[in-house]
């Protein structure tokens, strides 16, 4: 008797148990079936596929992120990009190409393929024309219309300028002078005729490699110097390879944030003035966060043991004398007259001023 009541309260429990559970999923599966379902973000109207060379998680793209977030504010979500980072479209040469046909509408640019694209622009790499960052935006606040102008001939609009900066020199024995880098093995990129006919005319023969094999040109030997920006240096480990940098900027690189024309007229002008301010103020930010990277970067390397070499000022005018005698036998065909003479002229007019006020 006692067992018979025991499995009947066991049978009354579970079957209040069962119907309560029953009851649970039969209101969660209502509030499934009645939900209404998840809507994606539409697209903006004018989605602008934009293609950069900054690494997804660098704080370069994160300055892109907050250039889109507020594009689509400030359009109301009429515009905005589409954002292909690092080398997923490959090299610059590669999505210059894919700008061209018009895989992408938009595309960040350096020195070498902006050269490619506007002439002009070669006037701002001449090596050891500017000694800081004050003469470098002195001159293109200057020039901005005119470099603007021949992109625009050229059917690209410039969204906003940026930069990679200063090159030096960073090496495995000491570059203080001119005689320190005969004989040595200096490395080469593609498509760099100035730095070329500067080693040229130090008679030095330079080692043609690709950017991706100099970490291990390096660590054969096969280079002892190199060229760039030390926040380049030591995002490609570069620094774990050299002893030596030089305190001396040998070049400066500009970039630019570039759009097909075609499209940009494809938006009513609304649409393409807060595209233009918006962009112009965040290619801003970018510049100047890219100028703290350098700054760091260059810190950082020096803690780890590189050390760095100041040139004597007359070593420094043996250098710059260089450069002016190896820019002239490039000859006036390879600088457009009319920008090289608006930079010289506003680079003295600077250099006056900053004396006057010493």
């Amino acid at each position: 008797m006692r067992i018979h009541n025991d499995t009947a309260r066991f049978k009354q429990g579970y079957d209040r148990k069962f119907g309560r559970a029953f009851l649970l999923c039969s209101l969660l599966l209502l509030i499934v079936l009645l939900w209404p379902p998840a809507v994606e973000a539409a697209a903006p109207q004018f989605e602008i596929k934009l293609a950069t060379l900054a690494p997804e998680n660098s704080s370069l793209m994160q300055v892109f992120h907050e250039m889109n977030e507020e594009l689509l504010k400030e359009t109301g979500g009429k515009v905005g990009f589409k954002i292909f980072s690092g080398f997923v479209l490959g090299d610059e040469e590669d999505v210059l190409r894919k700008l061209r046909v018009g895989m992408v509408h938009a595309a960040t640019f350096t020195g070498p393929a902006l050269t490619n694209i506007n002439p002009g622009m070669r006037v701002l790499q001449i090596p050891f024309l500017f000694s800081n960052y004050l003469e470098v935006d002195y001159v293109m606040g200057r020039i901005d219309g005119d470099l603007k102008r021949g992109f625009s001939e050229r059917g690209l609009e410039i969204l906003g300028w940026s930069e990679l900066g200063f090159l030096y020199y960073m090496s495995t024995t000491p570059v203080a002078n001119l005689g320190d880098v005969k004989g040595k093995k200096v490395w080469s990129r593609s498509n760099a005729p100035m730095l070329d006919a500067i080693m040229q005319k130090a008679g030095v023969s330079p080692v043609a490699i690709n950017a991706p094999d100099v970490l291990i040109a390096l660590q054969t030997n096969l280079v002892q110097v190199v060229y760039n920006s030390p926040y380049y240096a030591l995002v490609t480990q570069w620094n774990t390879q050299i002893k030596y940098i030089t305190d001396l900027p040998i070049a400066y690189i500009g970039g630019a944030l570039v759009m097909d024309k075609k499209i940009f007229a494809r938006m009513p002008a609304p649409l393409q003035e807060k595209m233009k301010v918006v962009c112009g103020k965040h290619m801003r930010r970018l510049t100047e966060r890219t100028r703290k990277d350098n700054a760091d970067a260059l810190d950082i390397i020096l803690k780890r043991g590189v050390k760095k070499i100041v040139p004597t000022a007359g070593d420094v005018e043996g250098f710059k004398d260089l450069g002016t005698r190896a820019m002239a036998d490039l000859g006036p065909k390879y600088f457009p007259q009319e920008i090289f003479s608006k930079v010289k002229a506003a680079l003295a007019e600077y250099r006056a001023v900053s004396q006057l006020k010493k």
